[in-house]
Order: C-alpha cells, then sequence, then structure tokens
C-alpha cells in the first residue's frame, strides 16, 4: 500500500511539474507577434473597401479605355518609369546634368504625357540642344517604358 501511495504522489506531482511548466512557458499574442517582428494592422471598414475597390476599378477602367482607344498608348507606370528615368534621362535632367529638372513642381514634366513625349524620344524633336540625345528606336526603349516615364514625370512634378 505505501508502494501505490508513493507512485501516487509521485505522479501527481510530476503532472504539477508538467503544468507549471507549460503554464510558464505560454507567451501572450503580443509577446509573440513582437518576437517574430509582426506588426497586425487593423481591418479596413466597409467603407474602407469600397472606396479601395471604386478607385482600383476606376484605374482598370481608364487602363482599359486608353489601351482600347485607335493610337492611344497605355498608361504608364510610375515605379517602373522612375527607372527607366534613372536610365536614359538623369545623365542630362539629373543633378549637374545640363538639361532642366523636369521633375521639379510647375516643370514641363508636370504636363507631359506619352503622346508628346514620344515624338521627343523618336525623333528629338523639342529636345533641346546641346547635345539632344536620340533619336531612340522602339528596340532601345518602347513606347510601353516611355508612357512609364511620362506617368513618373507627371507624378514627381505634381508634388
Amino acid at each position: 500500500m505505501i508502494a501505490v501511495h508513493r507512485r501516487l504522489v509521485l505522479l501527481v506531482a510530476l503532472i504539477t511539474v508538467a503544468l507549471v511548466a507549460a503554464a510558464c512557458g505560454r507567451a501572450t499574442e503580443d509577446e509573440i507577434n513582437q518576437a517574430l517582428g509582426i506588426t497586425p494592422t487593423a481591418t479596413q471598414s466597409a467603407e474602407q473597401l469600397a472606396s479601395a475597390t471604386k478607385a482600383a476599378s476606376a484605374t482598370a477602367a481608364a487602363r482599359l479605355l486608353a489601351a482600347s482607344s485607335p493610337g492611344a498608348v497605355a498608361l504608364g507606370d510610375i515605379t517602373k518609369g522612375s527607372r527607366q528615368f534613372q536610365t536614359w534621362c538623369s545623365g542630362c535632367h539629373g543633378p549637374g546634368g545640363v538639361g532642366p529638372d523636369i521633375r521639379a513642381p510647375g516643370s514641363p514634366g508636370a504636363t507631359i504625357s506619352a503622346e508628346t513625349l514620344l515624338p521627343l524620344v523618336r525623333e528629338g524633336v523639342g529636345h533641346s540642344d546641346p547635345p539632344a540625345p536620340g533619336p531612340y528606336s522602339r528596340t532601345e526603349i518602347t513606347d510601353a517604358q516611355v508612357a512609364d516615364i511620362a506617368a513618373y514625370l507627371n507624378d514627381q512634378a505634381a508634388k
């Protein structure tokens, strides 16, 4: 009987130690998020979702309309345009360049479009001297890349 009692006490002690160890090792959700570097974001309201959906739909409709119009050039991508500007234009139109800063507010970059930028890129029309780079063929820089540059210039010059 004493052996059974000792075994029962030992079993209860082991279970107690296991429960205490498990309870001590538990962390709150906030502690886990902090340890993992996660910052939870608030869920958007129905109005915010509706607004974002409406804006995305309008952008998609504008792109579709621009792409479906005869002779139109699709709207550009600002991020891609930034990279293309650095590649093709910043040598003259960047800091220390011989050309004007066409990204400055109120500069000609604020009103430029892909349609007005294409002749400048393809034939050098409207590019001042010296030296006017180009003309560039479609194999060097595509119409889509020119549209991206125009979108980037509009974005920068409008700030």
